[in-house]
């Protein structure tokens, strides 16, 4: 029964994707940006989802982003972070206002010259059955074995793959047990690996454990340099240095600045990294 429930729901996604309507021809777009810099421009951004257009979800966000700055993106459940990113990947359309990359609107590139411009890591990791070397290195071509074992070494997974039967010629199938941790440091590896100008970092120490996750941050750290980069993050902790942190509520950026600054204004970010202090004491 179980079996039969889980196969009428995936039918159900099946038949939602076919009657999907098709995405509009962009063959006339150009390609973006030759020489990327990684400047951000989010002007008087609003949008709201197809399947419910009166429900506002970012009201009138605007942001500028410069060249090779990591910026976080804080703020409880619901307050429109992950759809801010999403809006960014161009996987849904605006409903006005504008995005700019070095200049260039996003609405005038085609969707793969934008998604081009991104690594991301998110926190829903996903693994194809293949082997570990053809997980990390995806559809990028030339990559050595040294620049694999760097990758891996940087996130702490090194380890845990010399240990598999064939290292990373082993191929990962239901026979290879593997934690929700170990994953997640194999797509922040394969984002390393991938190298496009600019990355998206969507809670991705979320399933590590506290140590993994300091060896995790410094990779990160060392792979945001000179990168223009958006941090996802529910412990704050972790976003300390970030050159520009953006608190949104309710749709709105009620607060954006350093970390120093934002505690000095005592207001909502404080608040809530406070209250994450006070939890872990």
């Amino acid at each position: 029964m179980t079996q039969m429930q889980t196969a009428a729901a995936a039918g159900d996604h099946i038949f939602d994707f076919l009657h999907e309507e098709e995405l509009e021809d962009e063959s006339g777009k150009q390609s973006g940006p030759r020489q990327v810099r990684g400047e951000v421009e989010f002007d008087h951004v609003r949008f709201s989802y197809p399947n419910n257009p009166d429900k506002i979800i970012i009201k009138d966000f605007s942001a500028h982003i410069r060249p090779g700055q990591k910026v976080a993106i804080v703020g409880p459940t619901g307050a429109g972070k992950t759809t801010l990113v999403n809006l960014l990947m161009r996987f849904f359309e605006l409903n006005s206002g504008e995005i700019r990359i070095d200049g260039v609107p996003t609405s005038q590139m085609t969707r793969e010259s934008v998604h081009d411009l991104f690594s991301m890591v998110l926190q829903d990791t996903w693994l194809f059955e293949g082997t570990v070397r053809e997980n990390l290195v995806y559809n990028k071509t030339g990559v050595t074995d040294q620049q694999l074992e760097e990758a891996c070494r940087s996130c702490g997974i090194y380890h845990f793959i010399e240990t598999l039967p064939k290292g990373f010629d082993t191929v990962l199938d239901d026979s290879i047990s593997i934690s929700a941790g170990q994953k997640q440091l194999l797509t922040i590896a394969r984002a390393m690996i991938q190298g496009n100008p600019m990355l998206i970092l969507d809670e991705a120490t979320s399933s590590v454990d506290t140590r993994t996750e300091l060896i995790t941050q410094r990779a990160m750290d060392q792979q945001t340099e000179r990168r223009t980069s958006f941090v996802i993050a529910h412990r704050l902790s972790t976003i300390k240095n970030a050159d520009l942190i953006l608190v949104l509520k309710d749709g709105d950026v009620i607060e954006q600045g350093t970390h120093e600054q934002l505690l000095s204004q005592g207001g909502f970010y404080a608040d809530l990294y406070n209250s994450q202090f006070e939890r872990a004491s």
